[in-house]
């Protein structure tokens, strides 16, 4: 909350009982109107930031146990979270680094691998490393708002068509565009603050672990240069108020002390360069440096095992996850998955906030008069637009040698097509680029083919955010730690990594980071929202929330096992609910009445096939385990064929819930409706694409493992098409089946359905989402044995589940261990 007046915060603070996570004063207005506004702007998201960030972790107890060390499991051996291995490691923690992939210090196919050693063998630092690539008025940076939609043979940063976009893809690019000018510039300066603090670590650590920098063409200070005057002008101002300036002098001056790149400055690809702080290192030996640290301080390493699944107990806490390898346990975890690991945050804030960007490789010998400082080039509007020449050394020759890196692609959650021409197009214009400003160098290579060591035109895929920032998110465990999740951060993960290292650090032991509030991923959201208010007393307002009625809330269910722990977990929260229970049987029976003989035979068929394919024990088993053996659950108020009744309407009618909730009745009619409040109804299918009947079914029959879900909807008289409250993902196995998956479907559902009834219960407001009228509704009778028998051998035969979860590479090595 904002307030004008300083004196009132303490009053207000009283009045809000708690219920106000923070109250700040109005910025001063020193500028413009339009300033002004933009200031309050910033200060209302900022505290929205720290507001998100620190809801939630209340219930985190710093675990400290005298007899052993605190374990933390990392998820990724990218350079982010192996820097962040090390300072745990290094500070008493027992670390252990889990990774999808091979072993990079034995493996030599390079597409195995992530973006830290699939890439080139160079990273760099600089204090704008990481930086805000949808800022609006920049001058290094111009005409950015729809720059992934355009491809790069079209002067865009696409390699992908956007007609080929998924709509999470769409999305993504959608909330890159949505940014507003304002809030970019805020984003802009908390990298950069980010950066800073990552580079006073940077040097710390250059100061007291000098044997990582050692043998690993350390290069210190960095040349910038620059095509036009204008973008060379606008970064000699920026890394002035960096602080990160070593060197600025005219032009004449620059070429004077760097005569080799003359001939460029006199075709005009030249306007001059400035020197700044920064570094560079061949990243390939500096990781391997960095693990043997890590298992010096008493570190692990599991490979080739892909983590597949975050385990959640009914409260939302962490309890373990799910790899082909098994369980995973520790007291904490921290999960850096890059590009490829967006299912594993299915659930999560950071759910499709980190997409594919990609940039290109080549080198060329680094020849007389060698270059002894590493290079950027910006190259504004062009193909390229920015490259990192790195001073480096051939690991196969120990020749000298230049590595070129640069381009941006975005392919959001996919591998660009190794004939891509749009991908193509960088490459021809990155060897332009070493033509131009290294021309002997680039005729060296050409001639022995050299240029793509080994024939292999790399290229590695960056994990980039729509807001520029990284990513930051905390999430209990059931043991009283913590679940983190990072990355996202674009052309910065090595050049921030330190810091981020430290804010999980910082956060393991209770202590405050600012990259917990700038890196939140909730920052830059601005969802269409449809707002439902409780009719319980305002939470504002100065009555007593002691003095509260309870919840008028109504369940309509079915008689199912899941319907069983719906009504148990309901017993727990809100005892004195009121239910109505309509039987399956009753549902049978509805529909030969009305004459709907084909539905009634297909419905009853399905009953038969659960129960002789074991499903329906399977289901009660699953659904047992997770109620007390002595818990009964009191006899419904009403139980029925139909809800759709006088009998029905009457009682609802008396009892005035505000609340309803559905699961596994039939349709509701108008009459119904009009007498229950708001109703949410727990849809096992994801919508708006799967309506109806059998959703995870056809899902997985249409080979649409994305949209294995249940989804939380306001129920309205149109079939499964009111507004979205929530969705919830399970983790999904190899070894699943329609069963299991809608099992762990509904359960999910139903624990985040009992979060949001208690959030009602205390007066907060409910955000709906308005459906797109899109998808298909599906009947009983839509679920034929021809389609069972197609869905059973693509799931046991055709691998769709190992197809979505596991490389086939990783497969076959599974199958060889058993």
């Amino acid at each position: 909350m904002l307030v004008g007046d300083t004196a009132s915060i303490p009053r207000l603070q009283e009045y809000a009982k708690g219920r106000v996570v923070e109250i700040a004063r109005f910025p001063e207005q020193k500028h413009t109107t339009i300033q002004w506004e933009e200031s309050i702007l910033r200060d209302a998201e900022i505290l929205y930031a720290r507001t998100r960030a620190h809801t939630g972790i209340q219930r985190l107890n710093i675990l400290r146990d005298h007899d052993r060390k605190t374990t933390v499991l990392l998820v990724g051996a990218g350079i982010m979270n192996l820097m962040t291995a090390e300072f745990l490691a290094a500070r008493g923690y027992q670390v252990r680094v889990v990774d999808a992939g091979p072993n990079p210090r034995l493996c030599k196919d390079w597409t195995t691998l992530g973006v830290t050693n699939g890439g080139g063998n160079a990273r760099m630092f600089t204090h704008s490393e990481a930086d805000n690539y949808n800022e609006k008025g920049s001058e290094i940076y111009q005409n950015m708002q729809s720059i992934f939609r355009k491809t790069t043979l079209n002067d865009g940063w696409s390699v992908k068509s956007p007609e080929d976009f998924t709509a999470a893809e769409h999305a993504w690019v959608n909330a890159f565009e949505q940014i507003p000018a304002w809030l970019a510039q805020s984003f802009k300066e908390n990298i950069y603050e980010v950066n800073r603090e990552a580079g006073k670590l940077w040097t710390e650590y250059i100061k007291t672990s000098s044997k990582l920098f050692e043998e690993v063409e350390f290069r210190k200070d960095i040349l910038r240069m620059y095509v036009e005057p204008v973008a060379l002008d606008a970064a000699t101002k920026l890394n002035r108020q960096l602080g990160a300036i070593v060197q600025a002098t005219s032009p004449e001056e620059f070429l004077s002390a760097h005569p080799g790149f003359r001939p460029a400055a006199e075709s005009d690809h030249l306007a001059g360069g400035i020197t700044v702080e920064g570094f560079t290192v061949n990243i390939h030996p500096f990781v391997a440096k960095l693990m043997d640290r890590i298992a010096d301080l008493g570190g692990e390493f599991l490979w080739n095992c892909e983590v597949q699944g975050i385990q959640r107990n009914s409260l939302g806490e962490v309890t373990m996850l799910e790899s082909q390898l098994g369980h995973l346990e520790a007291d904490h975890f921290v999960v850096s998955p890059g590009v490829t690991g967006n299912a594993l945050l299915s659930g999560t804030a950071s759910e499709n906030l980190i997409h594919g960007v990609l940039g290109i490789w080549l080198q060329i010998p680094n020849l007389h008069p060698q270059m002894q400082h590493s290079i950027k080039i910006h190259r504004r509007a062009h193909l390229v637009e920015d490259i990192n020449i790195t001073v480096a050394k051939d690991l196969e020759t120990g020749e000298d040698i230049l590595q070129f890196g640069g381009g941006y692609g975005y392919v959001g959650r996919d591998r660009p097509p190794p004939d891509s021409p749009e991908l193509m197009a960088l490459f021809n214009e990155l060897e332009e680029v070493a033509r131009i400003y290294f021309p002997r160098g680039y005729a060296a290579a050409k001639e022995r083919g050299t240029i793509y060591p080994g024939g292999n035109r790399k290229f590695c895929i960056r994990p980039f955010t729509p807001t520029g920032l990284g990513l930051f998110e905390r999430i209990p465990t059931a043991s009283g730690g913590l679940l983190i999740i990072t990355g996202g951060n674009n052309t910065g993960g090595f050049a921030q990594a330190p810091a981020v290292a430290r804010a999980v650090w910082r956060a393991l032991v209770g202590e405050h980071d600012p990259i917990h509030v700038l890196f939140h991923p909730d920052r830059g959201r601005f969802p269409t929202a449809v707002t439902y208010k409780s009719r319980v007393p305002e939470p504002l307002s100065l009555s007593s929330t002691e003095g509260r009625k309870p919840l008028r809330l109504l369940l309509l269910c079915s008689d199912g096992p899941q319907h069983s722990y719906l009504r148990y977990r309901l017993d727990q929260v809100f005892p004195s609910y009121r239910c109505i229970l309509e039987t399956n049987d009753g549902q049978v029976r509805q529909l030969v009445q009305k004459g709907r003989m084909v539905d009634a035979c297909y419905m009853k068929y399905h009953g038969l096939r659960r129960y002789y394919s074991g499903h329906d024990h399977q289901r009660k088993a699953y659904f047992n385990s997770l109620v007390p053996e002595d818990h009964v659950s009191p006899k419904p108020d009403l139980t029925v064929d139909s809800v759709n009744c006088r009998e029905v309407w009457e009682a609802v009618e008396q009892w005035q819930p505000e609340l309803t909730i559905i699961s596994g009745t039939k349709y509701i009619g108008r009459k119904l409706i009009e007498r229950a409040g708001l109703m949410i109804n727990l849809h096992i299918g994801h919508l708006p694409e799967y309506k109806g009947n059998h959703c995870i079914f056809f899902a997985l029959y249409d080979g649409a493992v994305d949209k294995v879900s249940a989804t939380l909807h306001q129920l309205t008289p149109q079939l499964d098409g009111g507004d979205i409250l929530d969705r919830v993902f399970p983790p999904i196995l190899p070894v699943d089946n329609e069963e299991t998956l809608y099992a762990r479907c509904i359960h999910m559902a139903i624990d985040r359905c009992i979060k949001y009834v208690e959030q009602f219960s205390w007066g907060k407001s409910l955000e709906f989402v308005p459906q797109e009228t899109i998808g298909r509704t599906f009947r009983h009778r839509d679920r034929t044995p021809e389609k069972e028998l197609w869905l059973w051998w693509k799931l046991r035969v055709g691998g769709l589940l190992c197809d979505y979860r596991t490389s086939g590479k990783t497969l076959e090595r599974l199958e060889g261990k058993r």
